[in-house]
């Protein structure tokens, strides 16, 4: 079962065939072996805010969970996050640091090629003259590509932080070109906000402060750009600008922000539905204000979304959601830090670039969220769900007295152990 996991890894350089999808896989034949095991804290609000997902649409539309399409559109929440269940059913033995380099590595060889190619055609900077020419790899939406190298990037600094070399300086250089040539804004400002996070030492306050204000500001552009004549439940919304990136933004902060605050607004604790954001709702019948039951729904499984993951999932899933799942990020970041600490200090090193690439892309995520679909979308969420499943599977080489248990959410007390030669720091 491990290697469905680590096939599905390197796999994640695509999506154009979606084999990385096959994460999911243990979750078919061991189902069995959740019972009796522990887990860690975060394990806890990401399985309350999946019951949700599955009651919300068994409310909604519970035909979705036949179609194929709402899978790869509306519920992508399920094939995104199952290889995280998936890892509590199978082990293995496997050097992470060692596997996360080759992935590294295979990922920038793979695309160089690619990415060749682009420049000899397009240049280095035609994106600034011509930005539907951004590079897009082997993705269908740039948006994707962007993300995902985001994610490339955040994993090339902890295998920098784990082990540094020249070699993995030239190819994370080579993975920022690749970045900056996707045109993503949103993902290069998840990546760049990871290298502030590691040098002001990545503190509990930072991380609470940059969801809290993250949050702050997608609600307060929604409602400064919300018209109080527009009916966002049914008008239709259209623009024309000859920069296709401004005419994208544009329709995201005049039409697609305040049409999900008008969403939550008639649900604002469980939301209208899960996968609701872009169908036609004809009438809702509200309860004292807080919660909403849509009729004379036309369902539609198409790729409009928020572009803002906070507020589609407010839309979608109300307050009870959105805590669900800002609560699961919060108490990942905590357990990779753990982990991360006790293998610098006294693992000699054992996993320590997988933990550091949880905790330092999980805050790429949480910053790519603010202004893109990200929180869900199998481009950007698949590595980091499959690196946790992978931890969640590791045991020791051999016993020893006193182990990290990736399956329990413990306190790493190793403050007095020295760091093992050639590791770095918890900082």
């Amino acid at each position: 079962m491990a290697y469905i996991s680590l096939v599905a890894l390197f796999l994640t350089v695509t999506n154009l065939v979606p084999i990385s999808a096959i994460g999911f896989v243990p979750l078919l034949f061991c189902a069995w072996r959740f019972y009796g095991r522990s887990y860690p804290a975060f394990i806890a609000p990401l399985t309350a805010f999946t019951v949700l997902a599955i009651v919300s649409t068994l409310l909604y539309d519970p035909q979705s969970f036949v179609d194929f399409d709402f899978y790869r559109r509306d519920g992508n929440f399920f094939i995104s996050y199952a290889p995280i269940f998936a890892g509590c059913l199978y082990v293995h033995r496997w050097d992470l640091n060692k596997v996360l380099r080759t992935f590294f590595v295979f990922a920038i060889i793979v695309n160089l090629p690619m990415y060749a190619y682009y420049i000899v055609d397009n240049g280095l900077l035609s994106i600034f003259i011509h930005p539907e020419d951004s590079f897009g790899s082997y993705f269908i939406a740039r948006n994707a590509a962007g993300g995902f190298f985001a994610m490339l990037f955040c994993l090339g600094v902890a295998c920098y932080l784990q082990r540094r070399s020249r070699l993995l300086l030239a190819l994370l250089a080579c993975n920022a070109l690749m970045l900056f040539s996707t045109y993503s804004r949103g993902s290069l400002l998840g990546a760049a906000a990871v290298l502030p996070y590691l040098y002001f030492g990545r503190k509990r306050w930072m991380l609470g402060s940059l969801i809290a204000v993250l949050l702050m500001a997608s609600i307060a552009v929604a409602i400064y750009h919300t018209d109080p004549t527009v009916d966002y439940m049914g008008y239709t919304f259209s623009i024309h600008n000859q920069d296709a990136k401004v005419a994208n933004l544009n329709i995201r902060y005049e039409w697609l922000w305040p049409r999900a605050l008008a969403y939550f607004e008639q649900s604002p604790l469980v939301g209208l539905g899960f996968g609701s954001f872009d169908d036609h709702i004809g009438s809702i019948a509200s309860y004292f204000h807080l919660f909403g039951v849509p009729s004379d729904v036309v369902i539609e499984h198409s790729d409009s979304h928020a572009h803002n993951s906070y507020l589609n999932i407010l839309a979608e899933l109300g307050v009870v959601g959105l805590a669900l799942i800002l609560s699961f990020y919060w108490k990942l970041v905590e357990w990779s830090k753990q982990g991360a600490a006790f293998a610098a200090l006294a693992d000699g090193g054992r996993s320590f670039a997988a933990f550091r690439f949880v905790e330092i892309s999980s805050v790429c995520l949480l910053v790519m969220s603010a202004t893109e679909h990200r929180l869900v979308t199998p481009s950007n969420v698949l590595i980091l769900s499959l690196v946790i499943s992978l931890l969640l599977a590791a045991r020791p080489f051999k016993a020893a007295a006193f182990t990290f248990d990736p399956r329990v959410a413990r306190k790493a007390n190793v403050v007095n152990q020295r760091p093992a030669q050639g590791v770095t720091s918890t900082r």
